[in-house]
């Protein structure tokens, strides 16, 4: 499971800002990346859990591609510290 380490953020249009309060670094991620985000700031998931939850939130078919770009953008998250494994 992993979980948002991310204390700050905040949304305009199409980007979101996040403030890590751990690293000290600031970060512009897309809407999309900030919408997963999102979603572990409010409970643990992993990619499969998160790509059946914005399936709906997008309004498309939860399918191997979806769970495959969720995971993509959990790794690149991840390398940016936003995200930690629980």
């Amino acid at each position: 499971m992993l979980v948002s380490t991310a204390s700050n953020s905040h949304n305009w249009g199409d980007e979101v800002v996040v403030f890590n309060a751990l690293s000290g670094a600031t970060h512009l991620l897309d809407h999309a990346a900030g919408q997963i985000l999102e979603k572990l700031q409010q409970s643990p998931g992993d990619a499969k859990s998160l790509a059946a939850i914005l399936a709906d939130v997008w309004n498309v078919e939860i399918d191997d591609d979806l769970v495959r770009y969720v995971r993509d953008v959990l790794i690149s998250l991840h390398a940016l510290s936003l995200i930690e494994r629980v």
